[in-house]
């Protein structure tokens, strides 16, 4: 019984083709179309289901695909021979043999004959079912030309690109001519052989590629199962510090309110004791003003109205109306919110122009593009490793905040690093126990003024050159900027001249504190000074680096007496970039960035006021959570820091 023969099909409609059939025909993109869909009239193109790609009917050719038409005859002979018939049509039989000479099947009784006569007894003569692909049909049949119709078209014209008669040659002088046979085995020596060669060096390279891209698939199938890995164990432990973060900050919450309640209730206890002084105060003045004895009312008159007085002005446990307020810190929270919720992303370093944009077929081509797919494996696995660290500084973050309550953090967007920078609002304190009493004091209010104290205790340990005081302690070398603020009120009593002082504010070595009345003008210094200049007449800001003038701002304040006026300035310090920069708080501007800040040593923040007998300078420190940390002042701040 035949097998049945699973044949070809059309490439568009997916009709299986036969072998007794119209010839297939060849799209561009080397797959088939049958006969009928190349003639429909219902569509003018032609798209294969393979490659998707259209074709225009009437501007294509679709020669005949001579490769599906020697497999159809191959499947069909292998499957079901009794479909190919002998040669000799007058027979009609089944075909048995094939003579490659003859080009001719053979049935039974022909191929007998065929052995018989002496012409074709030499041929070479291949049984049916031991045909191969070099054997059988499709063999070029004889073509004729269309204008002689006795002549063969044995010649081809390459100048004309057609197969042309002897006949035809003479119409075909000044066109290059050759026989057929000599071009076809040039075809297939030269342009298909060299074609197969750059096909074959192409597949390797796509081979190549192809070993890379799943070597990168197997790379990233591990980096993934690490990342998963580490991500979970990452915020695991974030988890576990805001839990612990969560107990403590309960804790506190805790506390908070006991100690508003122990206040509350001890001040009750106080009012509840007045309460009953004056009651019994108040009955005995009714029932003693009742008496009629004069003399009894003057010998207990002292006592009554001592008592009464006593009870009347005794102080009363005051409340504030925002002692119940106890209010959790939000400062950072809008920061470390976002900072989370952009954390940990990861992203594909692909070119997207490099799909679009395909190289040529070339070896050098292809061997840049294995190159920029290594180059990209590289990059890829940097991002990773970038973002571990990414998440290695959050978590530390994460632990700083955990033990700095002082300290309010923001977050700086930064291109230049892998996640957002912190921003430390450090709790800066005037160091009571070094100001210069003779010059300077700090109010109740804790505010440093321009007058010396009334009381000066010993000055063992005091600056006694420096106009103001320093920090109780030195900048820390954190590795991100550390932030904070003075807000000076300054009154003129008269007009100022020569380069008297205002105010000042900056950071200098610990040899440097105490050198000068001011520290403006000294190595290891950097400072910001508001004073009167002869250079432009008026008051000015100028700014100052170890020793040499930076900037001078014209028209801090007026020169005139009687007003009064509030500067307000930011000082940001960086020692991993060792900048300084001053902001204008008010302005909303940065005054001045110095650069290469000598951070070898521990640096203090210093502040000094002077002109007293000009007018009056009060300077408040402005730290930690009481400093209003703006959008704007952020992008002021990370622009100065790049």
């Amino acid at each position: 019984m035949a097998t049945a023969v699973k044949l070809p099909q059309c490439r568009v409609c997916h009709t299986s083709y036969k072998y007794v059939g119209p010839d297939p025909q060849l799209l561009p993109c080397l797959h088939s179309v049958c006969q009928t869909c190349r003639d429909t009239d219902t569509a003018d193109t032609l798209t294969c289901d393979i490659c998707q790609e259209t074709f225009d009917k009437e501007h294509t050719d679709f020669p005949p695909d001579v490769v599906v038409i020697k497999d159809i005859f191959h499947q069909t002979a292998e499957n079901d021979g009794s479909a190919v018939l002998c040669t000799n049509k007058d027979d009609g039989n089944q075909a048995m043999s094939w003579c490659d000479e003859c080009e001719a099947f053979l049935c039974e009784h022909c191929q007998a004959s065929h052995e018989d006569m002496k012409i074709t007894r030499s041929h070479a003569v291949v049984p049916l079912e031991s045909l191969t692909s070099s054997d059988g049909e499709p063999t070029p049949k004889t073509v004729y030309c269309t204008k002689h119709a006795d002549h063969p078209l044995q010649l081809y014209d390459e100048t004309c690109e057609q197969r042309i008669c002897f006949k035809c040659k003479e119409n075909h002088s000044d066109c290059k001519v050759n026989d057929i046979a000599t071009v076809c085995q040039h075809l297939k020596e030269t342009v298909l052989e060299e074609g197969q060669k750059g096909l074959s060096k192409k597949i390797e390279i796509i081979r190549a590629i192809r070993d890379q891209v799943h070597e990168v698939v197997k790379m990233s199938e591990v980096k993934e199962e690490e990342g998963k890995e580490f991500l979970k164990h990452t915020f695991s432990e974030l988890r576990n510090t805001l839990n612990q973060r969560e107990e403590g900050v309960s804790l506190q919450l805790d506390q908070s309110f006991r100690a508003v309640y122990d206040i509350n209730n001890s001040r009750l206890s106080k009012l509840e004791m007045e309460e009953v002084k004056c009651d019994t105060a108040l009955g005995y003045c009714q029932k003693f003003a009742a008496m009629s004895s004069v003399d009894a009312l003057f010998r207990a008159r002292k006592t009554v109205v001592s008592r009464t007085n006593e009870c009347i002005t005794t102080e009363l446990p005051q409340v504030r109306d925002t002692e119940a307020a106890v209010t959790l810190s939000r400062q950072e929270f809008t920061d470390l919110k976002q900072l989370i919720s952009s954390f940990g992303g990861y992203y594909v370093p692909m070119d997207p122009q490099s799909e679009s944009n395909p190289e040529g077929s070339t070896m050098n081509a292809m061997k840049t593009k294995i190159n920029k797919l290594e180059a990209d494996n590289m990059l890829h696995l940097q991002v990773i490793k970038n973002r571990d660290q990414q998440i290695e500084q959050l978590s530390s973050t994460m632990k700083s905040l955990e033990c700095v309550s002082s300290v309010a953090v923001h977050f700086l967007p930064a291109s230049d690093a892998p996640c957002p920078v912190p921003l430390l609002c450090i709790h800066l304190k005037y160091d009571k126990d070094r100001a210069n009493l003779d010059r300077v004091h700090i109010n109740t209010e804790g505010d440093l003024v321009n007058r010396k104290s009334d009381t000066r205790p010993a000055r063992e340990g005091r600056l006694k050159k420096y106009h103001g005081s320093c920090s109780t302690a030195p900048l820390p070398r954190a590795g991100c900027p550390q932030y904070w603020e003075m807000k000076s009120r300054v009154s003129l009593d008269k007009p100022l001249s020569g380069d008297l002082l205002i105010l000042e504010v900056g950071v200098c070595g610990e040899e440097q504190r105490d050198v000068h009345h001011c520290i403006d003008g000294q190595q290891s210094s950097y400072s910001l000074v508001v004073s009167r200049c002869n250079t432009h007449g008026g008051i000015c800001s100028m700014t100052g680096k170890e020793g040499k003038g930076v900037l001078c701002l014209p028209d801090t304040l007026p020169n005139t007496a009687g007003a009064s006026h509030t500067l307000h300035y930011g000082v940001v310090y960086d020692d991993t970039r060792k900048k300084i920069v001053f902001i204008d708080v008010k302005e909303n501007k940065v005054m001045s960035t110095l650069d290469n800040v000598d951070s070898s040593q521990p640096l203090w923040p210093m502040f000094g006021v002077y002109m007293p007998l000009s007018g009056n300078v009060s300077m408040t420190l402005v730290v930690g959570s009481d400093i209003n940390m703006t959008e704007v002042k952020k992008g002021m701040i990370i622009r100065a820091l790049s």
